[in-house]
């Protein structure tokens, strides 16, 4: 099967807390699966983090200001995944995360595949013909992750750009990235920005809500060929603020199509998941 992680990133959300507060330190657990079609991928994803909570608008009811960090695993058939990070939230409208990803690459699955050519095809029928090809093999990807916020009554909008900077070991010199799905060299970056346009159908106690909304993202990498557009709708659910020992349980999707793409133009995607918190 080929992965893609699909965690609780795919949606991002306000810069809420749980029953925060000035000068409140929180810790939590959050636990996610996802899966997508077009390309196919499933993941599990674990991630632990402790915040520091520096102030907090009572009007919006979110934290203003906060320190965090924390530290994450993955794992998908294909490949694991270990993630430290910070992330400061200067302003109630404005986030930055510094992340570190380090990868395990199972050898199976397309978890690494090496192409000879930037010119390369990598559809799913090309990527199935290279099955047995994998290798097994480590990488790397520094995060640079800046987010902003607006919210003008029920509407919520969010901009989040990635700046990724990637490495890889393997026979090369292209390498097929499944976050992105898209090929990269050794040691190369890309940039990808998403906008989330989100109405809020429901709001109740706590981060119980509905979000529904339209969202595109644009993809660029060092070579225009394999630049990529995708516009979409996207929805995220909190039903309940606690499900017995489980906070915030959460499920998300959506379901897009690539305006631009060298392999998957004119094509849909669908990806679903789900997930909760246990506060420590």
């Amino acid at each position: 099967m080929i992965l893609l992680c699909v965690g609780s990133s795919l949606l991002s959300r306000e810069p809420d807390a749980y029953a925060a507060s000035d000068k409140e330190v929180q810790t939590a657990l959050q636990v996610d699966l996802g899966g997508q079609t077009n390309p196919d991928g499933l993941m599990l994803s674990l991630f632990g983090y402790r915040r520091w909570v520096k102030g907090f608008d009572k009007d919006l009811n979110v934290p203003s200001s906060y320190l965090e960090s924390g530290l994450g695993l993955g794992s998908s058939p294909a490949y694991g995944r270990a993630s430290l990070y910070a992330e400061w939230l200067a302003v109630v409208f404005a986030k930055l995360r510094v992340q570190y990803d380090r990868y395990r690459f199972y050898g199976t699955k397309t978890s690494l595949l090496s192409f000879s050519s930037v010119e390369d095809p990598f559809g799913t029928s090309d990527v199935a013909r290279l099955k047995g090809t994998e290798e097994a093999g480590n990488g790397s990807r520094l995060l640079i992750r800046p987010t902003l916020y607006a919210k003008a009554g029920p509407i919520i909008i969010v901009n989040q750009t990635d700046l990724a900077y990637f490495h890889f070991t393997g026979t090369g010199p292209y390498y097929l990235e499944w976050t992105y799905e898209t090929l990269l060299q050794d040691n190369s970056h890309l940039i990808e920005n998403r906008t989330n346009v989100l109405y809020q159908i429901t709001k109740g106690p706590g981060d119980v809500s509905l979000l529904v909304g339209p969202y595109y993202e644009i993809l660029h990498t060092g070579d225009r060929h394999l630049d990529r557009q995708r516009a979409g709708i996207m929805a995220s659910w909190v039903p309940w603020q606690n499900a017995g020992s489980l906070n915030r349980p959460r499920f998300y999707g959506q379901i897009a199509h690539y305006l631009e793409d060298p392999n998957r133009k004119g094509e849909n995607m669908a990806a679903i998941g789900m997930g909760f918190d246990l506060d420590l």
